[in-house]
C-alpha cells in the first residue's frame, strides 16, 4: 500500500506543533535548578561543562543564543522545546516506519492492510502520549542535555531499524543498505558527544544486529567499516582541546590527554556508579513507584496487548525493545543520584512504542474497518497532558533566579561566599556573573569543587588575589589533591598506615586552606558561608570566629559586638511544592529569618526580631520553632520592660 505523502506531511507537522505549543506555554523563563545556570553559561561563552562535557549541546546552544528572540537563558530553554518537539516528530516517523515498512523476517503482514489514516492516527497518538509523559515533558521546558539525548535515542533506533530492515528486504529500507549503515554509525558517534548514556542502546542493538546479519566475517567487517563513520561523529569531542583555555569555565581543564579522558569518561562521578546493591535497590524501587505516573496509569494498561501484538508481528523486534527497556533500567538504577528520572528516558520511549502496538491491537479487535476509533485514540494524550500539566509547568519558575539574587543581596561588595548549594544558586551564579555581568565583585567558591584540581586553576584564573594571598596553602593542598586523584581508592578505602597518613594529610591541608582563605582576606573582604557549611561538623574551620546570620548567609567575624546589618527585602514566591529543591529554598528563607531573629533577640532587638519571625510564619504558618522563638522573644521583652520600670 502506497503511503499518502500529503497526509503524512500534515501529521508530521501536527506531531511537532501540538507538543511545541504546550512546551512554549510551560517554558521556564529563567534559570532553573541543578545544572541549568552552568550549562547556560558554557553555551553562551563556548566553555566546557561538567563531565562528560556535552560539546555538541554546547555548540548548538551557542547558535540558539544568537537568535534575537530573547536573552540567552530564554533562548536556551526555547532550544529544548524545539528539540523535544523534533524528537516527538521523529518518534511519529519511527512508528509509521515500524508499522508500515519494517520487515525483519517472515512477519505478520496484516499491518499492510490497515489504512494509512489509521496508522497515522495511532502513530500520532503514541507520539503525543510520549510528548506529555512526565519526564519527557520536564526535559522540554528548561535548558538541559536530555532533550537532545531523547532526540538522538529515537533517531538512532529509527536509523538502526531502517538499516537492518534494508538487509532483510532492500525495498523496505529504501536506498542503499550501506549508506543507511554509514548514516546510522555517524549519528551514533554524534550521539555520544551529547550524552554517554547512549550506551543504553548497546545490548539491544548488538542482539538485533547479529540476529539479522549473523555472527560472521561479513558482519564483523561491516562493524570495522562503520567504526570509521562512528569516529567521525565522535570526533566532535575535539572541541575540548579547542576550548580548554576558555576564560569563563573550563571544567576539568581537558587540555591534556589525561584530563581529556578523565573528563570524557566522567571519572568524577564514578563514585556514584555501581556503589552498592542497596543503592541500586533504592533506585529500582523509585523507578517502580514513578513509572506508572509517567503516563498516568491508564495508558500503561495498553502496554500488555501491545507486547502481545509486537511478539506476534516480530519476535526479533519484541526482544529488541525488551532488551532496550530492561538494560536501561538495570544500568540506570546503579547510578546513585537524586535526579535519576532522566536516565530512564529510553525505557519511557520504549513504553510509548509498546502503547502504539497496543492501539493496533485495540483497533483490530474492536474497530477493524472503523477509522473513527483511531481518531479517538489521539484523545488518550489528554490523560498525561491534564495530569502532568501542573508539575511540568515552569512558566512562573523564578525560584532559582530570585534565590540567587537574594543571596547576592545578602553580601556587601567584594565579599567572599563559600557554599555547596550548587543546585540552588552556585550554578546559577556562573550564568548571572559571567553572562549577565551581575555582582562580578563577589568571590564565589564551591566547597565541593575545591576537591578537584582543575578548580584550583579556575580560582587562580578568576581570583588571582585570593590565590596569591594563600599561595602556600593552595600549593600544599594541590600536591595532596593530585595524589588523591591519581589513586583515589587509597583514600576512600585506606588499607595501610601510609594510606591513613596520606588521608590525614589531605584533610589537614584542606582545612588549612579554608582557614587561610578566611584569615588572609578578612582585612579587605567580608567572608560568608551558606548555612549547610556550618552543619558539617567534620570539616569545621575558622573556629575562632563568631558566626553572625546576615540575610541568607552567615558571616565570620572577629568582632563580638552587635552588627548593624539590615536584612534585605527578599523577593520570592512562597510555594507549597514539597519536592526536595523547592522545599530546600523555602526552608532557607524560613531559617534565615529565624536565625537573624534569634540573633536580634540575643541583643535585645525585640521588635526587629518579631518582624522577622512574622515573615518566617508567612512561609510556614504552623511551624513550632517559630512559635517557640516568638514566645521566648515576648518573655525576654517582658522581663526587659520590668527591669526598666
Amino acid at each position: 500500500m502506497k503511503t499518502d505523502l500529503k497526509k503524512i506531511f500534515l501529521y508530521r507537522i501536527l506531531s511537532f506543533a501540538v507538543p511545541f505549543v504546550f512546551y512554549l506555554i510551560t517554558l521556564a523563563p529563567e534559570v532553573t535548578f541543578i545544572d541549568a545556570g552552568e550549562l547556560a553559561a558554557v553555551a553562551s561563552k563556548l566553555g566546557i561543562a561538567h563531565p562528560t562535557g556535552y560539546p555538541l549541546f554546547t555548540v548548538l546552544g551557542k547558535i540558539f543564543t544568537l537568535i534575537p528572540l530573547g536573552d540567552e537563558i530564554y533562548m536556551l530553554n526555547f532550544m529544548n522545546a524545539v528539540i523535544s518537539s523534533a524528537a516527538v516528530m521523529m518518534f511519529f516517523n519511527l512508528m509509521v516506519f515500524v508499522f508500515r515498512n519494517l520487515s525483519l523476517s517472515k512477519e505478520d503482514e496484516s499491518y499492510k492492510q490497515i489504512p494509512d489514516i489509521v496508522i497515522f492516527n495511532i502513530a500520532l497518538a503514541s507520539a503525543l502520549l510520549l510528548a506529555f509523559s512526565k519526564t519527557f515533558w520536564d526535559t522540554a521546558n528548561a535548558v538541559e542535555v536530555y532533550s537532545l539525548h531523547t532526540f538522538f535515542l529515537i533517531i538512532n533506533i529509527y536509523l538502526f531499524l531502517k538499516a537492518n530492515g534494508c538487509m532483510v528486504s532492500p525495498k523496505s529500507g529504501g536506498g542503499s543498505c550501506e549508506k543507511s549503515w554509514l548514516l546510522f554509525a555517524f549519528v551514533l558517534g554524534l550521539s555520544f558527544t551529547n550524552h554517554l548514556s547512549t550506551i543504553f542502546l548497546s545490548v539491544g542493538f548488538l542482539y538485533l544486529y547479529f540476529t539479522i546479519n549473523g555472527l560472521n566475517r561479513i558482519s564483523l567487517q561491516r562493524i570495522l567499516v562503520l567504526s570509521i563513520a562512528f569516529l567521525l561523529g565522535f570526533s566532535f569531542y575535539i572541541y575540548f582541546f579547542a576550548r580548554a583555555e576558555n576564560p569563563v569555565l573550563s571544567w576539568g581543564y581537558p587540555a591534556t590527554l589525561e584530563n581529556f579522558w578523565r573528563h570524557f569518561s566522567g571519572k568524577q562521578f564514578s563514585v556514584w556508579m555501581f556503589s552498592s546493591f542497596e543503592n541500586a535497590g533504592k533506585q529500582f524501587s523509585y523507578f517502580t513507584r514513578s513509572y506508572p505516573e509517567e503516563y498516568y496509569y491508564f495508558p500503561l494498561l495498553i502496554v500488555l496487548p501491545g507486547l502481545f501484538t509486537l511478539y506476534k508481528k516480530s519476535k526479533k523486534l519484541f526482544y529488541f525493545t525488551l532488551l532496550l527497556f530492561v538494560f536501561c533500567i538495570l544500568y540506570a538504577v546503579n547510578y546513585d543520584i537524586y535526579d535519576i528520572d532522566s536516565y530512564f528516558l529510553l525505557a519511557f520511549i520504549i513504553t510509548a512504542v509498546w502503547i502504539g502496538f497496543g492501539l493496533i491491537y485495540l483497533y483490530n479487535k474492536f474497530g477493524s474497518g472503523k477509522k473513527e476509533l483511531s481518531f479517538a485514540f489521539i484523545l488518550l494524550c489528554l490523560i498525561p497532558l491534564i495530569k502532568n500539566y501542573d508539575s511540568a509547568d515552569e512558566s512562573k519558575n523564578y525560584f532559582v533566579k530570585d534565590y540567587t539574587m537574594n543571596v547576592f543581596n545578602s553580601a556587601p561588595e567584594n565579599s567572599i561566599i563559600l557554599s555547596t548549594q550548587w543546585d540552588f544558586w552556585v550554578s546559577s551564579s556562573i550564568y548571572q556573573q559571567y553572562v549577565k555581568n551581575i555582582r562580578k565583585d563577589l568571590v564565589i567558591i564551591d566547597k565541593e569543587l575545591l576537591r578537584k584540581s582543575w578548580y584550583i586553576r579556575h580560582l587562580k584564573l578568576h581570583y588571582p588575589e585570593i590565590y596569591g594571598n594563600s599561595k602556600m596553602e593552595f600549593d600544599t593542598y594541590l600536591t595532596e589533591l593530585i595524589k588523591f586523584e591519581n589513586n583515589t581508592e587509597r583514600y576512600t578505602i585506606p588499607k595501610t598506615e601510609t594510606d591513613k597518613q596520606d588521608l590525614i594529610k589531605i584533610q589537614s591541608a584542606f582545612i588549612n586552606l579554608l582557614n587561610s582563605i578566611v584569615d588572609k582576606n578578612l582585612h579587605k573582604r567580608n567572608f560568608y558561608v551558606t548555612f549547610e557549611i556550618e552543619q558539617d561538623k567534620n570539616e569545621r574551620f575558622a573556629k575562632d570566629y563568631f558566626r553572625i546570620p546576615e540575610g541568607l548567609l552567615i558571616k565570620y567575624s572577629k568582632e563580638k559586638e552587635f552588627d548593624n546589618y539590615e536584612n534585605p527585602e527578599f523577593k520570592f514566591t512562597i510555594t507549597d511544592k514539597t519536592d526536595y529543591h523547592h522545599s530546600f529554598i523555602m526552608n532557607s528563607y524560613f531559617n534565615s529569618y529565624l536565625n537573624r531573629a534569634n540573633y536580634l533577640m540575643n541583643h535585645s532587638r525585640f521588635e526587629d526580631a518579631e518582624k522577622l519571625i512574622a515573615k518566617a510564619v508567612e512561609i510556614k504558618p504552623n511551624a513550632p520553632e517559630a512559635a517557640q522563638l516568638l514566645q521566648k522573644v515576648n518573655q525576654l521583652k517582658s522581663l526587659n520592660n520590668q527591669e526598666k520600670k
